[in-house]
């Protein structure tokens, strides 16, 4: 009975000290930001902010169907993302190696020898079981079997704080996957616009090289008819030539853009080719964009997640560092059975006898030198460095969207005044063309007038690209996205050493 209340003393002192964990409780920093993107008004905000529903699909705003098919097949089988998500599901495993490792443990240990010393299971078997031994009537102890166990009692929050900086961990490699998601997004929407602007630049590559055509065929009739000079014939040949070799290096360019295009929604090109073989246009920009305030990039920019998750982390790792400042306890406990070869005076007895031992353990390092406490310092130090990361970080996110934004404003202006300057060059073809055809004016304003429409006209295409892209840029840096896809799949099921090994063993080490 004695024992027995020692036991449920002990017990009960573990579950009122296992409520108390050393080291600072994490809190999430509040941060001073711009109240609106461009100005220098500030607020202090924490990380609560509602989540917008058009940046939570922004890439359906673009009005293209097959860019959302590619996307959905991108978030499906995407390898970078699939690297991410193992990865993450690798530490959500660990966790359950930290919890089994704040729970007591069972081992199985025997031992049988012969020889000339008085006690052959020495070495062989745990401390735990060989502490149980009793040579009482026996002058050697040869056999030996039996199990044994140890339960750290968490008193100081030493395993609860390292779980926490596990789970900490884990979310944060998890907002890691998210902006891998969202890399990938913006990837494939960026390489789709850029595939449909090259097929819409090679268009107006060939209307050219067929309005060259035309006139190096007027200016040969009007070479054959006296009207003109060879000069004329032999530079609209040139003209027409020159563009010609434009068109590979777009035809090349295509290729190029439907390989990244393949790799990023994990298949080869010959499975993506087709779909996108026809010209469907670019897809279309909205008119406006509504990018927030910077207090939403706390909740929706995974990087900024991310970091603060690590924050979390690394401080939950200063109370790790601190529990090893104070007694390490344990209850050890073993039973098993023993034999040997009994005394000559000793009555005979079992072959076997059992054996057991239980109480607590503890270990102190009183004088180490300030080893510990340097270990301490160093956490709080790392912790300060995630603090100073996680502001770096959302500085960096507030600059990015101020920038895309002036970027797109700047894209926007660029493709109104090309398009203007267009429309007044194809209104100068249209009076050279008929004033050369009356030989009013020279077949140099003509060809002139001709190159400088395609010009425009390609770079119009390219600004019209540009801005796309910029718009896509924008949202990227937005941080939205990946909030329809962040469940993540359970992680396998685990088991003990014994079922485990005999699972794995039946399976074929699958």
């Amino acid at each position: 009975m004695a024992v027995h209340r020692r036991l449920m003393l002990a017990f009960g002192v573990a579950a009122v000290l296992c409520g108390c964990s050393v080291g600072p409780d994490y809190q999430p920093p509040e941060i001073e930001l711009p109240t609106l993107f461009g100005t220098s008004s500030r607020e202090i905000v924490s990380q609560e902010t509602a989540p917008d529903p058009e940046i939570v699909r922004w890439w359906q705003t673009l009005r293209d169907p097959e860019l959302d098919r590619l996307i959905e097949r991108a978030i499906a089988c995407n390898p970078d993302l699939e690297i991410a998500l193992t990865r993450v599901q690798a530490v959500r495993t660990q966790q359950i190696a930290v919890v089994s490792a704040a729970l007591p443990s069972v081992e199985a240990s025997g031992a049988l020898a012969q020889g000339t010393g008085n006690d052959m299971t020495k070495g062989r078997a745990t401390p735990a079981l060989r502490s149980a031994t009793n040579s009482t009537s026996l002058s050697k102890i040869n056999e030996l079997g039996g199990f044994d166990s140890v339960w750290e009692i968490d008193f100081w929050g030493k395993y609860r704080r390292l779980l926490e900086a596990v789970r900490d961990s884990a979310q944060a490699l998890a907002e890691l996957r998210n902006a891998v998601l969202i890399t990938v997004i913006g990837d494939v929407a960026m390489n789709y616009t850029n595939l449909r602007g090259f097929q819409l630049r090679l268009q107006i590559a060939r209307n050219a090289v067929k309005a060259a055509q035309k006139t190096a065929e007027l200016a040969q009739a009007r070479f054959d008819r006296g009207l003109t000079n060879e000069l004329d014939v032999t530079l609209a040949k040139r003209e027409l030539a020159t563009l010609q070799a434009q068109i590979p290096l777009l035809v090349a360019a295509i290729a190029d853009e439907e390989s990244r295009l393949a790799l990023l929604v994990g298949t080869f090109s010959p499975d993506v080719i087709p779909e996108l073989r026809a010209y469907r246009g670019l897809p279309h920009v909205p008119s406006r964009v509504r990018p927030g305030a910077p207090a939403d990039l706390l909740r929706r920019r995974p990087d900024i997640r991310e970091s603060e998750r690590q924050l979390a982390a690394a401080t939950a790792l200063i109370g790790v560092a601190t529990a090893n400042l104070f007694p390490t306890i344990a209850l050890v406990g073993a039973a098993g059975l023993q034999g040997g070869e009994e005394t000559s005076a000793a009555k005979k007895t079992p072959p076997l006898t059992s054996i057991w031992s239980f109480g607590p353990g503890a270990y102190w390092p009183v004088f180490d030198f300030g080893r510990l406490d340097a270990l301490i310092n160093v956490q709080e130090l790392a912790a300060h460095e995630a603090l100073v990361n996680y502001k770096k970080t959302i500085l960096a996110a507030v600059e990015e969207v101020d920038n895309a934004i002036k970027q797109y404003r700047a894209q926007q202006q660029r493709l109104r005044e090309l398009r203007v300057a267009l429309e007044q060059a194809r209104r100068a073809v249209t009076l050279a063309t008929e004033r050369y055809e009356r030989g009013i004016t020279d077949f140099l304003n003509l060809l002139d007038a001709q190159r400088a429409e395609y010009a425009i006209e390609d770079q119009a295409a390219i600004a019209q690209e540009a801005l796309i892209i910029q718009y896509i840029a924008l949202y990227k840096a937005l941080g939205g996205g990946w909030e329809l896809y962040d469940a993540l799949p359970p992680i396998k099921g685990t088991q003990p050493a014994l079922a485990a090994a005999a699972r794995r063993l039946a399976d074929g080490w699958q």
